[in-house]
């Protein structure tokens, strides 16, 4: 029985654990096979590393999709700032009528903050957040792909290709400046210690991944499972991994620097984002993807799970026990998925893992092998095999089709990030590289928030009219305080009512919002993109109540009149509905018609006397000349 319990666990980890034995000449390692597995292994660092690099610096800003890369550095840059003049925690002033107010605030990301430190001693900031994103980026994938190599997964350099085309998302994710790389490499990390069943490091790894990121239960979770496929080969109850994971999960969150507030913000994270009831609008990616979505950005991660269903198998009544882990982990990860975009960051990779592991069982002996250098020494000494015409064809077949599959998985990688575009095909497909370059400039707002801290009084509050704005602007200026920012939640869960006058506000719906405003939120300046919020900014214009102050082609300023007035010139900017600006056309072309008849009722005589003569342009100034005086200038203008 435990013959067969062994045959069936497939350990992947090589041969038998043996007594220690001297070390092989140097010679003879680089003759072997594991000498070819560690350049696979170096080759694959090397080339996830590289990949990293081209995407992260494929654009000027940090990437990417969402600016919170910036929050992360210079909320980073401020904890050094205090470190190294031996104070403490700085103070979290920025937020302060949501739950992440000076007395309620705590830092979920805590670790991930302090891992960024050192690379804000070589670099400033944004080069600094860039560096370690493709560090931490490049050590996640590379520590997938290192587990395939530990546990002597074949075809090494066929599984990294299918980590490198797994999914599109994925390596997006993986190159924001943010804390879900690490998550890989603990999760790993973890997974490594469970399988060796060093159990007692769970302790130690479960408390530091509580303090660099708030999806610590991933880990208990893997516990739980691995302890179910133990129980049930081995009919009995192996506590361990429970006990210690659950022992780090507590004291990770009592021995934290931010109790009791980190577990009332994992709270407000847990019921918000894993219950899925998104009463208030979030990011994206917290939504699920549709049908078409999942099927064309998570094509090989999907096949894979496919094929590892396929090959799972036990085998004599037990089951492969790092199989049926990555089959349940995987699968968790999986449906998981279907209720967020977010999981792509952790989906893809253990998809291939299980389907590394499942087709590693199906295709692995139950006999025993005999160790490398035993088999090299004796080779000699056996009779050559008989080849047939149908051997050689199956060997031919076992060679032909890992290269067929590699080429098609090298074409594919082309495909994701260079993009395809075949004009006489109709074939237009921009590849992950291009939307990375495509992404917001690093300088957007760079202007605005300089005219803010020359001239807006330091503790003054913005109405930030988009909470997506709130990393950029508290990058850029953390002179002043904001109305909200990294989640809407945040907001809402400490004053509904402010919320929803929020949304009113900035969505137009009320015709005189700058006394609730200024009343209700404290601010007497709003800032907004100048390409949203065009309702608002009209209607806070016309109301007399307001003065823009400054613009520019990406953002507005304006601050809060002490009394209503008159509107400004430049209020006359409310936006035309489609029937408005198809009459205003037909209007302007009528007036050009009748303009145009009435000077020719008025020269006839001067035409008739001389024929080629001119009308003088400076006689009859354009009207567009005398529009384009009368608009707001694009500089910076003094507040009044």
């Amino acid at each position: 029985v435990e013959d067969s319990k062994d045959a069936a666990d497939e350990d992947l980890d090589g041969a038998p654990k043996k007594e220690k034995k001297a070390r092989k000449p140097l010679r003879v390692w680089l003759e072997g096979e594991n000498a070819t597995r560690a350049i696979y292994l170096a080759f694959g660092f090397f080339a996830i590393f590289f990949l990293m690099v081209l995407l992260q610096f494929s654009t000027t800003a940090i990437c990417c999709g969402d600016w919170d890369g910036y929050y992360h550095i210079r909320w980073s840059s401020l904890l050094w700032e205090n470190f190294k003049h031996f104070k403490w925690l700085p103070e979290f002033k920025w937020l302060p009528l949501t739950v992440l107010n000076p007395k309620d605030y705590a830092d979920h990301h805590f670790l991930f903050h302090l891992l960024q430190i050192p690379f804000l001693w070589f670099f400033e900031a944004v080069t600094a957040a860039k560096a370690a994103a493709v560090f931490y980026g490049s050590l996640a994938i590379f520590s997938v792909y290192w587990l395939l190599y530990r546990y002597k997964v074949n075809y090494l350099l066929l599984w990294l290709l299918a980590l490198l085309t797994c999914a599109n998302p994925f390596f997006y994710r993986m190159s924001m400046a943010k804390a879900p790389p690490l998550t890989i490499i603990i999760t790993v990390a973890g997974i490594y210690f469970l399988f060796e069943k060093k159990y007692a490091l769970l302790l130690p790894l479960m408390f530091v991944f509580v303090w660099t990121y708030s999806l610590f239960p991933l880990l208990f979770i893997a516990a739980a499972i691995w302890v179910s496929v133990i129980a049930f080969n081995e009919r009995k109850f192996e506590w361990q991994p429970l006990a210690y994971t659950g022992g780090g999960m507590i004291l990770g969150n009592l021995i934290n620097p931010y109790f009791p507030n980190n577990l009332s913000l994992f709270s407000e994270h847990f019921f918000t984002k894993i219950g899925g009831n998104f009463d208030v609008p979030v990011g994206g990616e917290w939504y699920p993807y549709t049908g078409t979505q999942l099927l064309t950005h998570l094509t090989i991660a999907l096949i894979a799970m496919f094929i590892g269903y396929v090959l799972y198998r036990p085998k004599n009544k037990y089951l492969p026990e790092k199989t049926t882990f990555f089959l349940i982990f995987s699968t968790i990860l999986l449906i998981w998925m279907f209720k967020s975009k977010r999981l792509a960051e952790y989906f893809p990779p253990f998809a291939v893992l299980f389907c590394a592991f499942s087709w590693t069982s199906f295709t692995r002996s139950s006999t025993p092998e005999l160790p490398e250098d035993f088999r090299r020494e004796i080779e000699p000494l056996l009779d050559s095999e008989k080849t047939t015409e149908k051997g050689e064809l199956i060997e031919w077949i076992r060679q032909a089709v890992p290269w067929a599959l590699g080429t098609i998985l090298v074409l594919l990688m082309f495909y994701n990030y260079v993009g395809l575009d075949i004009k006489q095909l109709g074939i237009k497909q921009e590849g992950l590289i291009t939307s990375i370059k495509n992404n917001q400039p690093d300088d957007k707002y760079v202007e605005a928030m300089e005219w803010a801290r020359a001239n807006i009084p330091a503790g003054e509050r913005i109405f930030n009219c988009n909470w997506d704005d709130f990393p950029k602007l508290f990058f850029l200026d953390t002179t002043h305080t904001y109305v909200y920012g990294l989640d809407p939640k945040y907001l809402h869960s400490k004053d509904s009512e402010l919320y929803r006058l929020v949304k009113d506000i900035t969505g137009g719906k009320i015709d005189d919002p700058a006394p609730i405003i200024r009343d209700k939120f404290g601010a007497t300046y709003i800032f907004s993109d100048a390409t949203e919020n065009e309702d608002f900014i009209a209607k806070i214009l016309e109301s007399g109540w307001a003065d823009k102050v400054y613009e520019d082609g990406e953002a507005y300023i304006l601050k809060i009149r002490a009394v209503k007035g008159d509107p400004p010139e430049e209020a006359d900017v409310t936006p035309d509905t489609p029937e408005e600006a198809q009459e205003l056309q037909d209007a302007e072309k009528a007036d050009e018609a009748n303009v145009e008849n009435s000077n020719e009722n008025a020269n006839v005589n001067l035409l008739d006397e001389e024929d080629d003569s001119d009308l003088d342009e400076e006689d009859y100034p354009d009207e567009e000349e005398d529009e384009e005086n009368t608009n707001v200038p694009a500089t910076p203008k003094p507040g009044t």
